[in-house]
């Protein structure tokens, strides 16, 4: 009689189970598409008006012996070979000052080319303005089209 009194109604706990029609969703979303990850799956999901998130599809996917999908990285270049790839059509720009014998300070604004590293003069001043740098870029890229064209001549 005491026991009876004592003991509580059990209630689950924690998250509800997905429907088995959920789980069976993710399953075929994660064989037809091996290349898509958890985010992905929870995103086509969403787009069907099913909210599941991204850890409970991971658990899903363990349960039927489905591996995660493979790490984009090792099929995109790394950062040093993206740079490369990119240095081609990279300009990089900066000011030195020159303190003249009579001084005065000259301002010297140049760029280099990260592909071949070749660094352009592009003027000198005394009082850069943003005008004045950038009629020098416009001169410079005349200058670089003008040869690339000459180049492929």
């Amino acid at each position: 009689m005491v026991r009876r009194h004592w003991t509580y109604p059990t209630t689950p706990r924690g998250r509800p189970p997905l429907p088995d029609k959920a789980q069976t969703l993710i399953v075929r979303l994660a064989t037809e598409n091996p290349r898509w990850g958890y985010q992905r799956i929870r995103g086509e999901l969403l787009h069907l008006g099913c909210r599941v998130s991204a850890s409970s599809i991971a658990r899903v996917l363990r349960a039927n012996g489905l591996q995660p999908a493979p790490r984009r990285a090792a099929t995109s270049p790394t950062w040093r070979a993206f740079l490369r790839q990119q240095a081609a059509g990279i300009l990089a720009c900066d000011f030195l000052t020159v303190d003249t014998v009579f001084g005065q300070r000259l301002n010297v604004l140049f760029f280099i080319q990260l592909r071949t590293r070749r660094v352009q003069l592009a003027g000198v001043t005394t009082h850069p303005t943003g005008a004045w740098v950038a009629q020098q870029a416009r001169n410079l890229l005349a200058t670089l089209d003008d040869e690339a064209t000459a180049a492929g001549s």
